[in-house]
Parts: structure tokens; C-alpha cells; sequence
């Protein structure tokens, strides 16, 4: 079992990390829950939770259930399928100084609507208790000066023991789910738009998996973070805040990785909601809402948010309309110059045409010394070349302004 360090800041800054440093989010994992449970009526498909007490919060999961014979009804009669939240960004309530073990990803509350924190007597469950005692955790129902019934926190208990032996139910081996070992029998398909802080790691992500997997959904939604890298910044911040305001989520705007975790389901799940949401059209999914100015390319608007568009189509025409011309100028020179030289040449010797020696080498040597022509071709296939790119730009950044991604 793991000895978990003391119930001090200090203690637990040398354990978990330094939530103040934004040290915490780059060490949660998923933990799978091996029943159902809910927050606020949607299912939990996953707990985000500090790596060091994941395997530990997972044991007690698996030793409520198997108390409960893997049976759900009695997993929900005994309240344990009423989640209330673990990771919580926040200060000990009432202190600006004091870090809440929330705030590490190494606590979890239970059933909050029976045992909240202060009232006389909670009603967790003992085998609950038990097994996260087992674990070595401590219980906020021990708390000396106002008991919190619904919390269990991975830190040191003062040597408390289970008042209960863990309970013996038989299992047929599973393949296990490779981050946490739960079974996979057990998991639900994985749905990006509902899973609570949770994002597989992508090995080229070097932030933060969740901040990354918003970012990636936000842009689809045509809102523009920025690099998609899973790091906070002012264009993430910028789109989740145009996203926000657009879809009415009355959410406090986060300036940090750390802050952006406490909203992150609540910003998650509105995603969810967008990109399955049917449009009067029929079609599915939101997106960014654009003025119908803007969405029919208003020449004032589109060179107002996207002044590269003006240069752009100058550049466009004058390539376009040289290219042309040099094109015509080569074609023309190419054919006059070649009549004028191959007529020359045959009035020059009508009367060797048939005996010249070198009469083939001659003419093709005529045909092939156009200089001037072929200048001229190259001339006008790189002015269609600038002419083609500027017009790609006009489209591309038209396109972004109509959709909404340009501001």
C-alpha cells in the first residue's frame, strides 16, 4: 500500500506537485469506474485522478463492487453511484492560502446529497468507508470539527484501520484497460463529447490532453485557438470565450490550464451538445453564427477583418492580365519569327533545296533559335504561377471570414 504523505501543504506539495505551479494536470489519468455512476444524470465514463492514487482509488472501486456482488441496484440503493466531483482546481473553502486536495486530483466525493459536509450524520455506507481505508485514505467523515461524510482524500489516515475483511467475490480474468487496468467488459464505447476531463493521450501533444482535445473540437466549430498544442493561451482563450458567449454557457472564463480544468467538463459536454445538434436544414452539427453580410462575402467586411485580401487581388490581376499578355506575345512571336525565317531560307536556296547537304540540320537549327520566344513562355508561366497563388489566398482568407474563423 502506498504511504501517503501527511494532510500538510507543504507535504503534499513534495507528493502530488505544486497545484499554484500548474504541476498537477500533466499527471492525472483516467480511471474507469467498474459500475455506473452518474453526475447530475449523465454517466461518468471516466474519473480524471493524480497517477500516484489512480491505481488506489481504483482498488476501493473494485472492492465496493465486488461487495456489492456486480450488482448495480445495490451499488445505486447504497448511493455510490451519485459521483460529486474529484479534480476541483480551488482553495480550502474559506482560505486563500490552503490548497483543497481536490485541487491535487486526490480526492473524490460520493453521494453528496446525503452527506454533505457539516450535517449531524451522513449515510455512507461502512463497507464504503472500508474500502478506501484499506487503500490507506482518509474519510472526511473523521474529521474532528465538522465532518464531511461524502469525502475520501489520499492522505495519510493516522494508522485507521477497515472494521471489515475485504470482500471475496470470484472473477474470470479480463483483459484489462492498458491506463487502469478496469475491465474492458465493463467500459462504455468511448464518446469524446461526454467524458469528464478525459482525453487518450496523443504521444505528439506536448500539453495538457484535455486543453488539446478542446482546442481540436473548438476549431472544427470554426473557432480559432490558435496552434493546436494543448497549451493555454490568449487564442485559446479567445475562442473558448467566443464559444461560450455564443452558446449562452455562463461559465467563469479561465486564465490558466489548472483554472480551465474546473469548467472543462461543463465546456466538453456544450461541444458534445454542438457537434450533434441538428440545423433547420437537416444537417448536423453547430457552427460559429456569422452575420448573413459576412456569410455572402461583403467585399467592406471581408477587407475590414482580412485587409491581406486588397494586395492580394492586385497582386491577382496585374499577374493574371501580364501573364496573358506575355503568353500571347510569346505565341505570336514564335509563329511570325519562325514563317519569316523558314520563308527566307526556302527563297534563299529553291535551287539547292534538293542536293544541300545540311539543308535538315539548317532548318531545324532556324526552328529551334527563338530565344525571345521561349523567354517569353517562361515569363508567362510564372506570372499565371503568382497569379494562381494569389487567387488561392483571396479564397482562403475569404473563407475564413464568411465562416466565422477570421474576427
Amino acid at each position: 500500500m502506498t504511504p501517503w504523505p501527511k494532510d500538510t501543504q507543504a507535504a503534499r506539495n513534495s507528493f502530488y506537485g505544486d497545484p499554484g505551479k500548474g504541476q498537477i494536470a500533466p499527471q492525472m489519468v483516467p480511471v474507469v469506474p467498474p459500475f455506473a455512476m452518474y453526475y447530475e444524470g449523465r454517466r461518468v465514463k471516466a474519473i480524471m485522478f493524480h497517477r500516484k492514487a489512480a491505481p488506489a482509488l481504483l482498488a476501493a472501486l473494485n472492492e465496493i463492487w465486488d461487495y456489492c456482488q456486480h450488482d448495480q441496484k445495490k451499488i445505486d440503493a447504497a448511493g455510490i453511484s451519485n459521483y460529486a466531483g474529484a479534480y476541483n482546481h480551488r482553495m480550502v473553502r474559506g482560505s486563500s492560502t490552503k490548497w483543497s486536495n481536490h485541487a491535487y486530483a486526490a480526492a473524490i466525493d460520493l453521494n453528496a446529497g446525503e452527506n454533505a459536509l457539516g450535517v449531524k450524520k451522513g449515510t455512507m455506507p461502512q463497507f464504503v468507508v472500508d474500502a478506501f481505508c484499506r487503500q490507506g485514505a482518509m474519510w472526511g467523515g473523521w474529521y474532528n470539527s465538522r465532518p464531511d461524510w461524502m469525502h475520501f482524500e489520499f492522505v495519510d489516515n493516522g494508522g485507521r484501520k477497515p472494521k471489515s475483511p475485504a470482500p471475496m467475490f470470484g472473477r474470470v480474468p479480463l483483459l484489462a484497460h492498458p491506463e487502469t487496468g478496469a475491465p474492458v467488459d465493463e467500459l462504455e464505447d468511448p464518446a469524446p463529447a461526454a467524458a469528464p476531463n478525459v482525453q487518450p493521450l496523443d504521444p505528439d501533444v506536448r500539453g495538457d490532453a484535455a486543453l488539446y482535445d478542446v482546442q481540436r473540437r473548438l476549431k472544427a466549430r470554426r473557432y480559432s485557438p490558435g496552434v493546436l498544442d494543448g497549451r493555454w493561451g490568449s487564442g485559446t482563450s479567445g475562442a473558448l470565450s467566443g464559444f461560450m458567449n455564443d452558446r449562452g454557457l455562463v461559465l467563469p472564463l479561465p486564465s490558466s490550464v489548472d483554472e480551465f480544468h474546473g469548467i472543462a467538463d461543463q465546456v466538453r459536454a456544450e461541444l458534445g451538445k454542438a457537434e450533434t445538434e441538428i440545423q433547420p436544414d437537416g444537417s448536423v452539427g453547430w457552427y460559429r453564427p456569422v452575420s448573413a453580410a459576412r456569410a455572402g462575402a461583403d467585399p467592406k467586411i471581408v477587407a475590414q477583418l482580412a485587409p491581406e485580401v486588397a494586395p492580394a487581388r492586385r497582386n491577382f490581376l496585374v499577374a493574371l492580365w501580364s501573364s496573358i499578355a506575355a503568353g500571347a506575345g510569346a505565341v505570336w512571336h514564335t509563329v511570325s519569327d519562325s514563317v519569316t525565317r523558314a520563308w527566307d531560307f526556302f527563297t534563299d536556296h529553291r535551287d539547292v533545296v534538293d542536293d544541300h547537304p545540311g539543308m535538315v540540320s539548317a532548318i531545324w537549327d532556324h526552328v529551334t533559335a527563338l530565344p525571345a520566344g521561349v523567354w517569353l513562355v517562361l515569363g508567362a508561366g510564372g506570372l499565371a504561377f503568382i497569379a494562381y497563388n494569389s487567387w488561392r489566398a483571396i479564397q482562403t482568407s475569404t473563407l475564413a471570414v464568411t465562416t466565422g474563423e477570421r474576427q
